[in-house]
């Protein structure tokens, strides 16, 4: 038919309908990171995501499938895919689940669809790329320092450890994480892309100075929120951000931070024997002792997605609904094969990462990953999720990392985007 050789021709010479999936596509991605900043309501911010993201990354898939276009997926999607498939099919297992299989297992096509949003942005447009993730990045800073300013400054919190612990704005619901471990989780993973942005050898003093800025308001904010997982998790990013970049100033900087990381523990010493001999790291011990119990015949499968898990604390009134690990929620949902299935797609992110690491989406991906990884040691409930926190945490730098293409010799891509 004529209109499909027109669709053919079209995509074979890059034409401009390229520039409007582009620059909807980086809206979507900034409205993503930056949304819970100047978007009041939950809903409408996930709209926004699936109209400016997720559909133009279908259209795109749909037109590449009608004209015959290849994508140039590599292999390493095909472990991801898989993964997303079977804690879909894990729905099929589940007992008294809230929701619909159908309606929990469209999550995996949702990411699946992230996933190409990022390959396609990368792919047409890395400039877009960085731009929607700059912008992002500096509108949840603002976002944090005003914050700061408001609760610590007019409102007048006390900054005794754990008087207050920083999770919203306090107006209406506009920068409103909901709870202080989700808020302390976002903001060190967007820390960590601040300062990977910030250790740029190719950055003026000018341009660093002003990324630590950045970095500095939004480590400040994590420090408040007294999330001991993002604090760790923060400090796995940095070393691994400083050791990707390997400038002279993140050595440095690393040094300085080191050595005000000492005084700040040795100054909170007692406070932190009080976490983990009194309180046990808020019970977590108590949580896993029960999760060991109730797993029994379920190691392979799993419950099922949808599967409710409750812990009920001795107390008789306080819950928590969800294993305080991902690794171990993961398995209660699908099942050693599905945790199995995301180590082999990590360790396969983790090769691409080493060969490729003079690549500059890499040094700035792979660090972000590894706060990811480390932060849900500890906390984060799922990653099978529709859009929200935990696809800036962790669905966005794998998808960065997937999206570099492969080469026989890798070709640093930063004079690209300047």
């Amino acid at each position: 038919m004529k209109w499909i050789e027109i669709l053919r021709r079209d995509c074979s010479q890059g034409v401009k309908w390229r520039f409007v999936l582009v620059l909807m596509l980086a809206i979507g991605l900034f409205v993503q990171v930056s949304g819970k900043v100047w978007v009041e309501s939950g809903s409408a911010r996930n709209a926004q995501v699936y109209i400016w993201l997720l559909l133009p990354a279908l259209v795109c898939l749909c037109v590449s499938a009608v004209a015959r276009v290849r994508i140039g997926l590599n292999r390493q999607y095909i472990i991801w895919g898989a993964f997303l498939v079977w804690v879909a099919l894990s729905t099929l297992w589940a007992t008294n689940s809230e929701s619909s299989s159908v309606s929990l297992a469209k999550r995996g096509f949702l990411v699946w669809l992230y996933l190409m949003a990022i390959l396609f942005l990368l792919k047409y447009d890395e400039g877009f790329l960085r731009g929607a993730l700059v912008a992002g990045i500096v509108v949840v800073a603002l976002g944090a320092l005003v914050s700061l300013i408001y609760q610590y400054g007019y409102v007048g919190r006390s900054f005794a450890y754990r008087a207050y612990r920083m999770k919203e704005l306090g107006i209406g619901n506009f920068i409103n994480y909901g709870h202080p471990v989700a808020s302390g989780i976002f903001h060190g993973a967007v820390a960590t892309w601040a300062l990977t942005f910030a250790l740029d050898r190719k950055n003026t003093s000018r341009q660093s100075l002003l990324w630590l800025a950045v970095f500095a308001v939004l480590a400040v904010y994590v420090f408040l929120t007294y999330t001991r997982g993002a604090w760790f998790a923060l400090l796995g990013g940095f070393i691994a951000a400083v050791c990707f970049q390997n400038s002279k100033r993140g050595w440095w900087l690393l040094l300085i931070s080191g050595i005000a990381v000492a005084i700040v523990f040795v100054i909170m010493w007692p406070q932190l024997v009080v976490e983990f001999e009194t309180k046990q790291l808020s019970g977590r011990g108590s949580i896993w002792v029960y999760y060991f119990e109730v797993m029994s015949g379920h190691w392979i499968f799993g419950h099922g997605l949808g599967t409710e898990f409750l812990y009920i604390w001795p107390d008789g009134v306080h819950q928590s609904p969800h294993a305080h690990s991902l690794y171990l929620q993961q398995v209660y949902d699908s099942g050693i094969v599905s945790l199995a299935l995301l180590g082999a797609g990590l360790l396969a992110l983790a090769h691409k990462a080493w060969k490729l690491r003079s690549n500059y989406w890499v040094r700035l991906a792979f660090p972000a990953l590894v706060f990811a990884l480390i932060a849900m040691l500890t906390d984060v409930e799922r990653i099978f999720t529709r859009p929200g926190d935990y696809w800036t945490l962790f669905w966005l730098p794998v998808a960065i990392l997937l999206a570099v293409p492969m080469r026989p010799k890798d070709v640093d891509q930063t004079a690209a985007l300047n």
